[in-house]
């Protein structure tokens, strides 16, 4: 199988437009960029809604999704009860998966990523990342946390430098996370950074290794799934019909069994 055809060469170009319509979004102003990043982390669902294990791909069973929500819920529970807990959870759990995932970019390059996707923002940005990340757990942000998280920041863009210099396979997208974090919108960039440099990458590989038709057929109906659901909470949030933390409690709870579940063998 050709493993370089076209669809990487068009997911190269897809990557180059949303980059695009990223820095539009961010010269367009604040609510531009937040709703653009949360449309980015929903066109990324998919690179986890297939049960990929050793070298297998296959739709979840009923039993593996019925787990999936049990556990998502006791994270979104988690989330409301002790939100910074359920917050430094989830980015411990965020780095490890970014810096493990199949996405065949070197260790270093992917090490970098995962930093600058956890705490790039808190070390350019940090009063906006204190911002956002004080909506999100409805309190407010202990100045050490925010610190904790720019030394994620601080080692990304170290391992970053080192894969540009040594030529690290995908530095161009640890080059871009930077980027990202330095110069745009949190969310924006976290949601920037998802997508093209993370679930991207993870699908493209799939889609190399097991075809197109495969990958379709286990990844439709839970994407779709997701999709809907995430599209249905924001609107309830932007009407006033769902409460906005409980929102943000069951978002960070449903990602978080796709790390815990992700493939343990390669």
């Amino acid at each position: 199988m050709n493993k370089r055809g076209p669809w990487h060469n068009a997911g190269a170009l897809f990557s180059w437009v949303v980059v695009a319509l990223a820095v539009i979004a961010q010269f367009a102003g604040e609510d531009f960029a937040i709703y653009l990043g949360l449309v980015l982390f929903v066109l990324g669902l998919s690179h986890g809604a297939g049960d990929e294990q050793e070298d297998t791909l296959a739709s979840f069973t009923l039993v593996h999704a019925a787990a999936y929500v049990v556990i998502g819920a006791a994270v979104a529970g988690l989330f409301l009860v002790e939100p910074l807990g359920g917050l430094a959870l989830f980015f411990a759990l965020s780095a490890w998966h970014f810096s493990r995932s199949d996405c065949r970019f070197d260790q270093t390059t992917r090490i970098a990523i995962a930093g600058l996707a956890i705490g790039g923002s808190a070390l350019f940005r940090a009063n906006e990342t204190a911002e956002v990340l004080s909506f999100v757990t409805g309190e407010d942000l202990p100045v050490n946390f925010l610190r904790f998280l720019a030394l994620a920041g601080i080692g990304g863009t170290g391992f970053a430098l080192y894969a540009f210099i040594k030529g690290r396979r995908g530095f161009g997208h640890a080059v871009v996370a930077g980027l990202s974090t330095a110069f745009l919108q949190p969310v924006l960039a976290v949601g920037l950074i998802f997508l093209i440099a993370h679930a991207m990458p993870v699908q493209e590989r799939q889609i190399a290794a097991y075809g197109m038709h495969r990958v379709v057929r286990a990844v439709a109906l839970p994407t779709a799934i997701a999709t809907l659901g995430a599209v249905a909470l924001a609107i309830a949030v932007f009407l006033g019909d769902f409460p906005t933390q409980i929102a943000v409690a069951l978002a960070f709870g449903m990602a978080t069994p796709h790390m815990l579940t992700e493939r343990l063998e390669r």
